[in-house]
């Protein structure tokens, strides 16, 4: 069997193996998908595979869209969307179609996304229209240890938690992270989970614990749930960029006054290198 092209991209260190399907047809991209979710956990691991938070597959578009992106965690699952995933395709994209910066839509299993890349000099920006967000209520769940948790979706599920005073966002993620991921208050698509700390320059801290996936370097969906959280508590104005500090780095949010408009993403994304693989070279886990 042929060998497979596969680009490695990250943004802010949340990384991925990108799968250039464009010219596929209907079957093809099935097949590519149903192919991608038995052996993500092999494809994935950071031992023996190519390493990845997950698989990102760039299919056509549908005429008003340039192409579209299907994202496959590292443990198989499908997510509905993925920002820093998102960034990293619409880069891949615009230079594939374009030669470098330039404004396209990218079709997701959260509706299609309106993305403007930039370049300067060697870094890739990416300003991205993620959607309205959409408040879920707050809930407390028995694997919080009595913590609320606000629930926004970003067309994916999240649960936001703020913290105070000697609380770590990082050790609270690392602990409590998987449990609340899998609380069966958040049955049967489980949850992102975000713990977080507005800063006295009203920035914030924030760690995730990724459904399906564990603690990663960013995410993107995270980073505006949690921007849109801490508007909705009163801890941070609308309409305002914000400053999410990230492990990998520092995404900025902005947070419209008006609900039914998009809540912006912007933030950088690279192409790390490009190789082949042997599709008999990984195994179903």
């Amino acid at each position: 069997m042929a060998a497979v092209a596969f680009s490695k991209v990250e943004g802010l260190g949340n990384d991925f193996v990108l799968l250039d399907c464009i010219d596929h047809d209907p079957e093809q991209l099935a097949a590519e998908l149903a192919w991608a979710r038995a052996h993500a956990p092999a494809v994935c691991d950071r031992r023996r595979g190519i390493g990845a938070d997950g698989i990102l597959i760039v299919g056509p578009g549908d005429g008003e869209t340039k192409a579209s992106m299907t994202v496959v965690n590292f443990d198989g699952s499908q997510p509905e969307m993925c920002g820093n995933g998102l960034r990293c395709v619409a880069a891949f994209v615009a230079e594939r179609l374009f030669g470098g910066s330039g404004e396209l839509v990218i079709d997701t299993d959260a509706g299609p996304k309106l993305a403007i890349v930039e370049l300067a000099g060697e870094t890739v920006e990416v300003r991205i229209d993620m959607g309205p967000s959409r408040l879920l209520g707050e809930r407390r769940p028995s694997s919080a240890e009595g913590r609320s948790l606000l629930g926004v979706s970003m067309g994916n599920p999240h649960a936001v938690c703020f913290v105070a005073g000697e609380a770590q966002p990082e050790a609270l993620a690392r602990r409590l992270g998987p449990a609340i991921e899998l609380d069966s208050v958040y049955a049967p698509d489980k949850t992102n989970v975000e713990f977080a700390r507005v800063s006295e320059d009203r920035s914030i801290e924030l760690w995730v614990w990724e459904r399906g996936v564990g603690i990663t370097q960013a995410c993107g969906t995270g980073a505006c749930a949690t921007a849109v959280a801490a508007v909705h508590a009163g801890l941070l104005p609308s309409a305002t960029p914000i400053d999410v500090r990230l492990p990998g780095g520092r995404l900025t949010i902005t947070v419209p006054r008006d609900p039914a408009q998009g809540v912006i993403m912007r933030g950088p994304c690279r192409r790390v290198f490009s190789g082949t693989f042997e599709r008999a070279s990984f195994q179903p886990s």
